[in-house]
């Protein structure tokens, strides 16, 4: 609950102002040094981030809730609880940069959605929940300073008696007492042994004293979730002058946009219809390979820009809501978008099939997958006559299912996987098989490669590659044997599954000694 309204809905005798403002600060000081100390042992001794970061995460699920009212409908709490589920889930299977943006996306969403009313729409609270952990330290320092104004006495005699020399004398003889103690008690004599004074200091280190501070600032907004109001500035009060906005995209100008448009768009599919599904004969010098790579980012680019065009000229109250002939041509104007975003997965899958794939092109081909998806989405609006706003509803929902899909894809592997079979179905691609690629990818690649050092088709690679795929094999198997259990993952648990049932005979001395 925030300060104001526990003041408000408190009856208020002389000093109860006082004392409701230093529950309210101390209660959420406690909760939030408690999970500070949480942070501290999952995440400070070194230890790669696993299980630990969800672990974690249900423990600020906890402090949102022990630390702010629940004025969230049935309906949001719901939805809360799913998003708060899926963050657990990604994080569950692997922890990479990201599953831990959308993670962290998800629970911060879903304090704000659980703490506040249904004022704020899904795209302000989004942007809020981005904002929250930057703002820990000033909302922090605000709430201190409110509170030192509302119980100025109690905060004052407070750090008062801390400073004051009363506690001199107590904590001077119960040393004393606790010495001479262990002097007579041996068994309370080992228990002081154990206390290592320079192990105190290192508790007590600058850089752990840095860490607190920092996660205690991170901490802080989600003791203290509050909404905020906006203020518009006057320009973006101040509604844009239709006939501005006609000028430029009036019917007219719409009309003749969406012919030249189009033309300029057949020429592009017809060009790419020769080349990349008829099979013409390229100008010389030119390969397949080089058209396929140069056009398929650009291609993507001009599909949003294409899409963003139609969202100007689908407007309500713009011009295609009294032409049937500008939404007949808006319609064959995304239809041809449509076909640009498959020209452009039939550029990339080409490039692939020559030079292999990698993750940037795996995530390209899911790029533009979710292009084509928006795309298809603004013809059901059309066609339905559906709002703009549904329209972003429908795209951030892919979003958020792609992103949560991807999470759980293990792409290292099905890049390794892919690559190597293709290898073998071709005896050997034009390039030859990128190693150093392969092993960057890391030990998820394994389980696509160790089949081929051990089964049916050993010898297919090069000594000095089976040597390096090995030596990844050995680092691999010692890392997962030696890792901490904060450090667990459902998808690591699986690869040493993997490993423990497929071990490798040893390696030949005349392989063990090619560089």
């Amino acid at each position: 609950m925030s300060l104001a309204t526990r003041l408000a809905e408190t009856p208020r005798p002389a000093g109860a102002t006082a004392r409701i403002a230093m529950s309210w600060l101390v209660r959420r000081l406690t909760l939030v040094a408690a999970t500070v100390a949480l942070a501290d042992w999952l995440f400070f001794n070194s230890f790669a981030i696993g299980i630990s970061l969800p672990l974690f995460l249900v423990a600020c699920g906890a402090l949102v809730l022990g630390a702010n009212p629940l004025r969230a409908e049935r309906r949001q709490r719901y939805l809360a609880a799913v998003a708060f589920g899926i963050a657990l889930l990604v994080l569950v299977e692997d922890v990479s940069w990201l599953s831990a943006l959308v993670a962290g996306t998800l629970v911060l969403y879903a304090a704000r959605l659980l703490v506040l009313d249904g004022s704020e729409t899904w795209t302000l609270r989004l942007l809020r929940a981005w904002g929250m952990p930057f703002g820990g330290p000033v909302l922090l320092a605000r709430d201190m300073s409110r509170v030192r104004r509302l119980a100025p006495g109690q905060v004052a005699g407070w750090t008062q008696g801390w400073r004051s020399q009363t506690w001199i004398a107590p904590i001077v003889l119960s040393l004393t007492f606790l010495v001479l103690f262990a002097s007579a008690n041996p068994v309370l004599a080992q228990w002081l042994g154990v206390v290592d004074p320079r192990r105190l200091l290192d508790l007590a280190s600058l850089p752990r004293t840095v860490f607190w501070l920092v996660a205690a600032g991170l901490l802080w907004p989600l003791v203290h979730v509050r909404a905020r109001r906006m203020r518009a500035a006057p320009l973006l009060r101040a509604p844009v002058p239709a006939e501005d906005l006609s000028m430029l995209f009036g019917s007219a100008s719409v009309l003749r946009s969406l012919v030249l448009f189009n033309a300029l768009f057949a020429l592009q599919s017809g060009l790419d219809a020769a080349y990349l599904w008829g099979g013409l004969d390229l100008p010389d010098g030119m390969t397949y390979a080089a058209y396929a790579h140069r056009g398929a980012y650009p291609l993507i680019l001009t599909a949003l820009l294409a899409a963003a065009f139609v969202l100007v000229a689908m407007r309500p109250g713009g011009p295609a809501d009294t032409s049937p002939r500008i939404r007949s041509l808006v319609l064959v104007f995304v239809a041809q978008n449509v076909m640009l975003v498959i020209s452009s997965v039939r550029r990339t899958l080409l490039y692939t099939d020559a030079y292999g794939l990698t993750e940037l092109r795996l995530a390209a081909l899911v790029w533009m997958a979710l292009v084509g998806v928006g795309l298809i989405l603004i013809v059901v609006q059309i066609r339905a006559r559906r709002s703009n706003a549904w329209l972003l509803d429908a795209n951030a929902l892919a979003v958020v299912a792609t992103l949560v899909l991807c999470c759980f894809a293990n792409f290292p592997y099905m890049v390794a996987r892919y690559n190597l079979i293709h290898w073998q179905e071709r005896g050997g691609m034009p390039t030859g098989v990128d190693l150093d690629y392969l092993i960057s990818l890391g030990p998820q690649a394994l389980p696509a490669a160790l089949p081929i050092l051990a089964g049916e088709e050993a010898g297919r690679f090069a000594p000095s590659q089976e040597s390096r795929l090995r030596r990844l094999d050995r680092d691999a198997r010692a890392a997962l044997d030696d890792a901490n259990w904060r450090s667990w993952t459902f998808r690591d648990g699986r690869l040493k599954g993997f490993l423990d049932a497929h071990p490798l005979a040893p390696l030949p001395a005349a392989v063990g000694a090619t560089p």
